[in-house]
């Protein structure tokens, strides 16, 4: 039986590997980086349920002695919020904000899509829409999700 769960495991890692190639080099492997949630996040919102986030910072980076985010965050700073469909349990959109500097609120959006095998998408040329709805996150540089205390 754990030969079984071990062979299932290293499929999916397997199948979740090939279908990251066609994201942007800076986050293939996202999944591998500090996961924010502890539990999928099923709260509305404009993307749709089943979702996790993630950065690209360890967690004594992240966080001050208080257990909230130091911010605002560096220039470097990568968010990848992926939606999973609860059916199917494959990453059908990949939602990504990536500091472009030391100032707060000052982030490149970029959205990808499942099709077929690979993610479409790239860098928004105008991202008004995301940057209209994020400003009611500017007390924590427009990154709604809280880091899950664990």
């Amino acid at each position: 039986m754990k030969k079984w769960m071990a062979l299932a495991g290293l499929l999916f890692v397997g199948a979740v590997l090939g279908q990251v190639s066609s994201l942007a080099e800076n986050i293939r492997n996202y999944a591998s980086w500090t996961r924010v949630n502890v539990n999928k996040i099923n709260t509305a919102g404009a993307h749709a349920l089943g979702k996790d986030v993630y950065v690209n910072l360890t967690p004594d980076r992240l966080l001050g002695a208080n257990g909230n985010y130091k911010l605002p965050f560096g220039q470097g700073t990568i968010f990848v919020k992926e939606r999973v469909d609860p059916q199917s349990l494959q990453v059908t959109n990949i939602y990504v904000m990536q500091k472009r500097s030391n100032t707060a609120g000052d982030w490149a959006w970029a959205a990808y899509e499942r099709k077929g095998d690979t993610f479409q998408g790239g860098t928004l040329a105008n991202p008004a829409m995301c940057v209209d709805c994020h400003r009611q996150a500017s007390a924590s540089d427009l990154v709604f999700t809280p880091w899950g205390r664990r």
